[in-house]
């Protein structure tokens, strides 16, 4: 499945030298996570990655994203043609001429998958994601055409640190679909740890607190790049609060302590890392976030990571 998701390449480049996917900091379309919460990791593996990277022309990309759609829809157990419809139309209200998008774009979707160890054979999720800033007007089509992101961003247009920069549509092996909406803080200012708990109140709070709980400076939060989930699924609400790795950020420590307090252990989060190190990779985690529930409070840690080999060792292999 992860073949046929990647379209076979995991290049860092494009045939132009620039960056192949815009999905991590190296190039390479693919990134790996675990999670987990409340004392206990998730035996499942989860990755994100995109196809038809060495395409330069965005159409040409969103053409081959769309028809990759039947094909890893099959894997989910009750996957069937108004899936594939489903997540199509999800691509198409968000590019609805690819031809009219401007040359500067190239990434157009990311398919996110999980597999749990329970059915290894099939996919427990697949999820589409796409940008909300590439054809203007992205964030109203969808919540027109699609109830379920309709109220998920409580931000006001006006605000100009935080803002929706993404979207993504997730269906379970039980037919279950998921919206969510993902924001970004755009500045480094200080500014935005407040403007986070006023739009997004306690769980906003008790996630950056839990951050600086494990090691982050509470004076240098706003140096941080944080992203926001807003979701909405047959379940109800949720929200998560995601710290993102920039170029010289090791978030080693951070993800040791984070692991350690609601994983129960750091084996799933060593795990990543050491399956990287068996390929002759170098491992870098790239993102860690925090769910919060009602019910149960910080609820969920999910990380990030994406593996890199040198020029030489990827001509080797």
């Amino acid at each position: 499945m992860m073949e046929r998701a990647c379209g076979g390449r995991l290049d860092a480049l494009g045939p132009d030298g620039h960056r192949a996917s815009m999905l991590t900091i190296s190039g390479a379309p693919f990134e790996a996570s675990v999670s987990g919460g409340r004392g206990k990791f998730t035996p499942a593996i989860r990755y994100i990655t995109e196809t038809a990277t060495q395409e330069t022309r965005f159409a040409s990309r969103v053409a081959a994203q769309l028809a990759s759609l039947r094909d890893l829809v099959a894997w989910l157990p009750n996957g069937d043609e108004s899936v594939v419809e489903m997540l199509r139309s999800f691509v198409t209200t968000l590019y609805p001429d690819p031809s009219k998008v401007p040359a500067q774009h190239r990434s157009a979707t990311w398919t996110g998958i999980v597999h749990h160890a329970a059915a290894p054979r099939h996919a427990a999720r697949l999820k589409v994601y796409g940008g909300l800033k590439i054809v203007p007007g992205a964030l109203d089509r969808l919540c027109n055409a699609w109830p379920g992101f309709a109220g998920l961003v409580t931000v006001p247009d006006h605000e100009k640190l935080i803002s929706p920069v993404a979207a993504a549509l997730e269906v379970d092996a039980r037919g279950g679909v998921n919206h969510k909406i993902y924001l970004k803080a755009r500045y480094d200012d200080v500014a935005v740890p407040m403007k986070l708990s006023r739009y997004f109140g306690h769980p906003a709070w008790e996630l950056l607190s839990e951050f600086v709980r494990c090691g982050i400076d509470a004076a240098d939060l706003h140096r941080h790049d944080w992203f926001v989930c807003c979701s909405r699924s047959a379940s109800g609400t949720g929200f998560g609060l995601s710290l993102g790795s920039r170029k010289h950020t090791d978030l080693g420590d951070l993800v040791s302590e984070l692991a350690s307090r609601h994983h129960g252990s750091t084996y799933a989060v060593d795990a990543l890392a050491e399956a990287a190190q068996s390929r002759g990779a170098a491992w870098r985690y790239s993102a860690v976030g925090l769910g919060f529930s009602t019910d149960h409070g910080i609820d969920k840690l999910n990380v990030y990571g994406t593996p890199t080999w040198s020029a030489a060792q990827a001509t080797e292999a």
